[in-house]
C-alpha cells in the first residue's frame, strides 16, 4: 500500500477511536484528549489500563482498534522506519538533489580536498558543502557536507548539487592519475562543463581549479576560469622558501590556516581612506595588518595610489577585530 494511504487511514482510524468512545461513554471519556489517549495507547499496543470501556458498544470499539488499528498503525511505522532508513541510504551513496543556496562545491575526493572541508568548516561553522564524485559512498561523513555520486562533467550532476545558486565551485586534481597532461585534461573538461552551464544560464559562477603543470594555466584561462592553485609548485615553493629562509614555515601556515593563527580576512575600502596609505595606518592602529589589495603586495607608492570603492582589501587580523571592522 502506498505511504499516502496508510497515513490516510491511521488518521481516520484515531478520530474513529477518539470521537467514539468519547461519544459511547462520555462518563468515562470527558475530553477529546482521554478519548484520544485511550486510542494511541490502544493501537500502538502500550495499554496502561487508565482508560477503558466498560459499555459493550465501547469495547466493541476497542476490538476494532484491536484488529484494525493495531495493524494499520504498525504498518505506519514500519513504513515510516523504512523511509527513514531509504533517505539516510540515499545521502549516504549520494542520490539527492542538494536544494539549499550559498553552499560551496568540491569536485573530486583527496586528502587534499578533506583537508579543506575541514578548514572551510574551522573557519565557518555554518558553511554548507557539495562534495561530488563518483565513489559509491560519502568518503566524508559530516552534517554539513551533502554528497553527489556521479560524472561532474554532465551538467545533470552539476544541476543536482545546485551549482546555479552555490557561492564558488573548486576542482581538484584526480590524485589516482600520475600524467600530470591527463589530470589536467580532466580538469579541463570539469571545468568547461561548468563555464558551459555559467554560459547558458548567465549565471556567473566562481571557479577554482587545481592545476599539476603551469604551462596549462592558459587553456583553463580561456575557459574563463577564475582562480588557479598549482599543486606541485605549491609545495615547493614552500620548502625552497624554507631552505632559505628557516622559521618561515610558521609563517605561511597562520596565513593559509585559521587553526595556526589570525585569519586572512577580506575588507571594503573605507570612504575616509583615499589612498593606500591611509587604509594600511587606519587598519593598523585598530590591530589589523594589510597584506594586499586586489592582487597587488607592493606599497612602493601607497602615499599617492588611489583607493577605489571597488577594491578589495586583504588584513590578517583576528575574528574579534573583524568583526568591528
Amino acid at each position: 500500500m502506498e505511504f499516502g494511504f496508510i497515513m490516510f487511514m491511521s488518521v481516520i482510524i484515531v478520530l474513529v477511536g477518539t470521537f467514539g468512545i468519547c461519544y459511547l461513554e462520555p462518563e468515562k471519556f470527558p475530553s477529546l484528549f482521554d478519548g484520544f489517549w485511550w486510542t494511541m495507547t490502544t493501537v500502538t499496543t502500550v495499554g496502561y489500563g487508565d482508560y477503558y470501556p466498560t459499555t459493550i458498544l465501547g469495547r466493541l470499539l476497542g476490538i476494532f482498534l484491536f484488529i484494525f488499528g493495531i495493524g494499520i498503525i504498525g504498518v505506519l511505522i514500519s513504513k515510516t522506519v523504512d523511509s527513514i532508513t531509504t533517505y539516510n541510504k540515499l545521502k549516504t551513496e549520494g542520490m539527492l538533489m542538494y536544494k539549499n543556496k550559498e553552499h560551496y562545491i568540491y569536485i573530486g575526493y583527496s586528502a587534499k580536498t578533506e583537508n579543506a572541508i575541514r578548514e572551510v568548516l574551522v573557519h565557518n561553522p555554518e558553511a554548507e558543502i557539495v562534495l561530488i564524485d563518483t565513489l559509491p559512498n560519502c568518503p566524508y561523513m559530516h552534517n554539513q557536507v551533502h554528497y553527489i555520486q556521479g560524472d561532474p562533467s554532465e551538467e545533470e550532476i552539476l544541476l543536482k548539487a545546485n551549482i546555479l545558486e552555490s557561492k564558488r565551485v573548486a576542482i581538484f586534481a584526480d590524485s589516482s592519475i600520475t600524467d600530470p597532461i591527463l589530470a589536467d585534461g580532466k580538469t579541463l573538461l570539469i571545468a568547461s562543463a561548468v563555464e558551459s552551464l555559467s554560459e547558458q544560464t548567465e549565471n556567473e559562477i566562481h571557479t577554482i581549479v587545481e592545476i599539476c603543470e603551469e604551462s596549462h594555466i592558459s587553456k583553463f584561462r580561456h575557459i574563463r576560469v577564475d582562480d588557479f592553485v598549482l599543486s606541485n609548485d605549491s609545495v615547493s615553493l614552500l620548502i625552497a622558501k624554507a631552505t632559505l629562509q628557516p622559521g618561515t614555515t610558521q609563517l605561511f601556515r597562520q596565513l593559509l590556516s585559521k587553526r595556526y593563527g589570525n585569519n586572512i580576512h577580506v575588507l571594503k575600502p573605507s570612504s575616509q581612506w583615499s589612498t593606500y596609505r591611509d587604509a594600511h595606518l587606519a587598519l593598523f592602529d585598530k590591530g589589523a595588518v594589510l597584506i594586499a589589495i586586489n592582487d597587488e603586495m607592493d606599497f612602493k607608492d601607497a602615499k599617492s595610489k588611489k583607493l577605489k570603492s571597488t577594491d578589495t582589501l586583504y588584513i590578517v587580523c583576528s575574528d574579534e577585530i573583524y568583526s568591528t571592522l
